[in-house]
């Protein structure tokens, strides 16, 4: 890497402007399916990572852009909106979402492309059931991940 991007202090400078806390704590008045799956989606596969833009120095938008698509990923790729508005609108529900995880494919018939294929091959077809399901529950419901 060339300067200043290969510099140590630069990367902690960055993390005490940007970095958040997963947000994975469970929250009061959600079921048991909805909280394993914000912890699954907001720590340990990071949706947000690629899903959600991020600013010029390459934060993510968390508070105004959360799950609402990036286009702006390495090598030009692009992430679609995964935010629960976008989903229902592209008539995604549980089932379907969770399907879609096992297998990449889509209720239309498409497949996953690029990245994401390789999330499902590599990551999500792994998943237990359960554990897709509740990926799908916590994005399909409108809720505040803050």
């Amino acid at each position: 890497m060339t300067f200043p991007f290969n510099q140590r202090w630069g990367l902690k400078l960055w993390r005490a402007a940007f970095l958040e806390p997963p947000r994975t704590a469970p929250v009061p008045g959600k079921g048991a399916v909805w909280n394993r799956g914000r912890e699954l989606v907001e720590g340990a596969t990071h949706c947000a990572a690629c899903h959600t833009g991020r600013n010029v120095a390459g934060a993510r938008k968390s508070q105004t852009e959360r799950y609402r698509g990036n286009i702006a990923l390495p090598g030009g790729e692009k992430a679609p909106a995964i935010d629960h508005q976008s989903l229902r609108t592209r008539d995604r529900d549980v089932n379907s979402l969770a399907f879609a995880l096992r297998t990449g494919i889509t209720p239309q018939g498409d497949a996953f492309g690029a990245r994401m294929g390789e999330v499902v091959l590599q990551g999500t077809a792994y998943l237990t059931e359960a554990d897709r399901e509740a990926i799908a529950t916590y994005l399909i419901d409108e809720h505040d991940s803050g």
